[in-house]
This record gives structure tokens, sequence and C-alpha cells, in this order.
């Protein structure tokens, strides 16, 4: 499974302006990089930012050479909102920001993610699967990752502050399967060209394996009637074999039955 590292984090980047102004931001990252229409205006390329915009739901719209994302995103006073959004296999990303909670001590946590039932953690520790809203996961930095089986997951480095809620929302894409051609398929399953012989019943119990076409040739290895071993070829009366371990040795080719 494909692993997406994102080295973002989350900050009150407007927490130098003065409160009263009521000001809201974001920052939209894309792959590959594509122009932004902010409510139906063009805004600029990405990366992108502005920190000066009004707070409410906005527009955003990302145009790439080919196809297109659009979504409508609430932004909260004094908080960035960050974007970051891949327009490949069907696209996926995820919008990352703070809501406002008032819960001194404690730092929040809602996920959103398509598709549902997605394993949210936090430093390593599973703690649900989304939709999760959590009350407190504590104050600091923060690893967020979001997996879901046989799709690529996502992992977020975001700063968690007390008495508000991160909000993420993302969306996962189905991992890329390569699927055996009908050639593939064949050389995995079977080799038309191996042909397989059968140990024929011996006076002995068994049959030696000699390292050369002779009768003379030291010994190699012994094998047992009814025990099947590729042949790799005839010659003189004799057949060559493939053992279990790989190697190869010679047997009496009298003593061996090839089916037909």
């Amino acid at each position: 499974m494909k692993k997406i590292l994102l080295g973002l984090i989350l900050a009150f980047t407007l927490s130098g302006c003065d409160l009263q102004l009521k000001k809201a931001g974001v920052e939209i990252i894309s792959k590959p990089s594509a122009k932004v229409i902010i409510n139906n205006k063009e805004a600029g390329m990405t990366p992108y930012k502005n920190e000066s915009l009004t707070p409410g739901v906005v527009k955003v719209k990302l145009v790439f050479d080919k196809g297109e994302w659009e979504k409508e995103i609430l932004l909260e006073k004094n908080v960035t909102t960050v974007v970051d959004w891949e327009n490949e296999n069907q696209g996926s990303g995820y919008i990352l920001s703070l809501e406002r909670t008032g819960d001194k001590g404690k730092s929040g946590l809602m996920v959103n993610v398509d598709p549902n039932k997605a394993i949210i953690s936090v430093d390593g520790e599973i703690l649900g699967y989304s939709p999760i809203k959590i009350e407190d996961i504590g104050v600091g930095d923060k690893q967020i990752k979001i997996s879901f089986p046989g799709f690529g997951s996502k992992t977020l480095f975001v700063k968690a502050r007390a008495e508000y809620r991160l909000v993420v929302e993302a969306k996962l894409t189905k991992d890329e399967i390569i699927q055996p051609t009908p050639t593939m398929a064949l050389t995995q399953t079977e080799n038309p060209e191996v042909k397989m012989v059968t140990i024929k019943a011996t006076e002995t119990g068994w049959l030696r394996v000699r390292e050369e076409a002779n009768s003379g040739s030291k010994e190699k290895a012994r094998v047992n009637p009814g025990e099947k071993y590729e042949l790799i070829k005839s010659e003189g009366g004799w057949a060559q074999i493939k053992l279990k371990n790989g190697e190869s040795g010679w047997v009496s080719a009298s003593y061996v039955d090839s089916g037909e």
C-alpha cells in the first residue's frame, strides 16, 4: 500500500491581526499546479495563500490542465484553512481547519473520510473509524493517519490547540493494482514445455542419482519410486532430472516413466 507524508502544520497565521477585523485565511496546495478560482473569481495559481478573506462559506475551484475540482469550504475567523489536492487517479486530498470549542485544556478532532469507515490513528494509536469525533487528543504536535484497506493512506502532521477542534475532511483513492496479462498468468501457473517423469519401482526401493550420465559416476542423491521430477533432457539411456533442491543429476532412463 502507498504512503503520503504531509509535513504541514496548521497554525494561527492570523494571530497577529486585530481580532476585530474578522479575517480568515486559506492555503491551497495541489499536484500538479492549478489555477485557483474563489467565488467565481480567478485568484492565482497554486501554491496559493490568502489571509484577507471574509469568514464564511467560499467556493474554491481548482482548474488543472486535465480536469478540475470544486468545493464549498467554511472559513473560520482568524484561522487559516489548508487545502491539499492531488488530481491523479480520480483525485485525492484533504481539507484541514480549526473550529473553536471553548473547552479549556482540551483539543478535539473530527474526521470525515471518503470512503466511510476509514481507520483513524493519532500518534500511532487507532482511535476509531470515520466519521469520528473525539473530544480530546491532547495539545501539541500530532500525527494523524487515515487509512482504508485497498486505498492509499494519508498522514498529516498538525498542531492541536486547546479550546479548538481540528477538522479534517479527506478523500482517499484506490491503490492501482496491475492485473497480470495472459502471458504473465501462463508463466506463473504452468509452462507447457516442462516435462515431468515418475520414478519406477526398483529392486532396492530407491534409485541412485549420479553426477554424470554413466554408471561409474559419483552418486549425488537417491530418489524414491512414485516421486515425480522435471525432466531436463535424455541421452544415451540416461535421463537428467531436476531435484527438489534445485540441482540436477542423472538416473537410468529405464527406471523413469514419462507417461507417454
